[in-house]
């Protein structure tokens, strides 16, 4: 092989490694795209649980783990025994009752899931509420609400 043709080889095979690896950068979202995507729930007429308050870390780490996209996301942290309180103050709001799991467990989690169906009011379509124990931060509850717009 001629050094002419070696060196061309050379920077071509370069040179599609630096196109490709822009495209991937490119695609990848910064922190200010993850801190945009945390879910503000008064666009959708909710009001938060008046005894949380948002984890900003623990909502960009959430998006973050999404790779891309458009989900929303939010996750507020309360005190753990506020749980049943959270989830009639959300019940009252949203006109239906949560799905109830680990009931008689330390894993208590109410769910109210927007997101496929007709049930609940229908500005609501896409969310999807949990309210559990936090398995991220000690002695405490959470409330997590994901928000998939629709496709436009």
């Amino acid at each position: 092989m001629s050094r002419l043709r070696f060196y061309s080889l050379t920077f071509s095979l370069s040179f599609a490694l630096t196109l490709f690896a822009s495209t991937v950068l490119a695609q990848q979202e910064s922190p200010a795209g993850w801190l945009a995507r945390i879910f503000d729930p008064s666009t959708l007429g909710v009001q938060q649980y008046p005894g949380a308050t948002l984890n900003r870390k623990l909502s960009v780490d959430a998006i973050h783990l999404e790779h891309g996209g458009s989900k929303q996301i939010s996750i507020s942290l309360t005190e753990p025994d506020e749980l049943g309180r959270a989830s009639a103050f959300f019940q009252k709001q949203f006109g239906v009752p949560p799905q109830v799991t680990g009931e008689n467990t330390q894993y208590l989690t109410y769910t109210y899931d927007f997101t496929s169906g007709d049930k609940g009011p229908g500005k609501l379509k896409g969310l999807k509420v949990i309210i559990q124990r936090s398995p991220y931060v000690d002695n405490k509850g959470q409330i997590v609400m994901e928000y998939s717009p629709p496709p436009k």
